[in-house]
């Protein structure tokens, strides 16, 4: 996705916006230290993906705290229905990231908010609870991991991990099952990150580029908004409609990444 060629918010709204962002995220982290979670916790849904109590009662909490401060803004979340009011603003919501990870005690789930204004995405925060490890950003603000400003270099190192996917299988899901050999033989440095973990290593410059195949919109939107604001490239390649193929990063590696999965690139969001 290309920026847009000046800035849609001011900075008194991207501040506001981000450190209410902030305080959900703060949120989340206290619910998951007071919520147990045990095998009568955890469900599966039809797609054979995790759902846990906790993911419910984050998101329910993100909800009404969202309502109470901004009771016009649209609402888009992994649990419950969407709420349309009409609103130019919408908050993109996913409590939790990696739920499998999550219920078998793995530390690299993370919880997701994000802002779209008019459809486009001018906020992220990706929070590791577990890690103590934030990444945000904001329209006009820069990116930050845990205070630190975070710039994407664009540059091509030896040695740094190539490519991270986020869940090599979605290819296959997506119908393009081909498409992770292919990476895999370009680039024997390719490591495997699962769900947005795979992004924070990215969007901290600790790896080059990140391929997530298949998605929905609340797995990346955080991660479109960082990843403008750091500096990086971020491409949205064709498929399914209403899922998400992306590509983002250092954005001379994006570019060679793009051109070796040979797919057309999708306009808009």
């Amino acid at each position: 996705m290309k920026p847009a060629s000046g800035p849609r918010i001011g900075e008194a709204d991207s501040r506001r916006f981000l450190h209410f962002a902030w305080s959900l995220a703060d949120l989340a982290r206290r619910l998951l230290a007071e919520t147990p979670i045990t095998e009568t916790d955890i469900a599966v849904k039809a797609d054979g993906s995790y759902v846990s109590t906790a993911d419910q009662r984050i998101e329910a909490a993100w909800r009404e705290a969202i309502t109470a401060r901004f009771g016009d803004h649209d609402l888009l979340g992994e649990e419950y229905p969407p709420q349309a009011r009409g609103s130019a603003w919408e908050w993109v919501l996913d409590p939790i990231d990696g739920t499998d990870n999550f219920v078998h005690g793995l530390a690299t789930f993370g919880t997701l908010v994000a802002l779209r204004h008019e459809g486009l995405p001018v906020l992220g925060v990706i929070d590791h609870p577990r890690l103590d490890l934030r990444v945000s950003a904001a329209e006009g603000l820069g990116a930050q991991c845990n205070g630190r400003d975070v710039r994407i270099a664009d540059r091509d190192e030896p040695g740094t991990p190539m490519v991270l996917i986020t869940a090599p299988e979605n290819f296959a899901k997506g119908g393009r099952g081909e498409l992770f050999g292919r990476l895999a033989a370009a680039y024997p440095n390719l490591r495997v990150y699962r769900d947005c973990y795979a992004h924070s290593i990215v969007l901290q410059g600790q790896g080059a580029v990140a391929v997530d195949w298949h998605a929905h919109i609340w797995d990346v939107c955080a991660a479109w908004a960082i990843a403008r604001e750091a500096g990086a490239a971020f491409v949205r390649l064709a498929g399914p409609q209403a899922r998400y193929q992306v590509v983002f990063g250092r954005p001379r590696v994006v570019a060679m990444a793009t051109a070796l999965l040979g797919v057309a690139q999708e306009e808009g969001v």
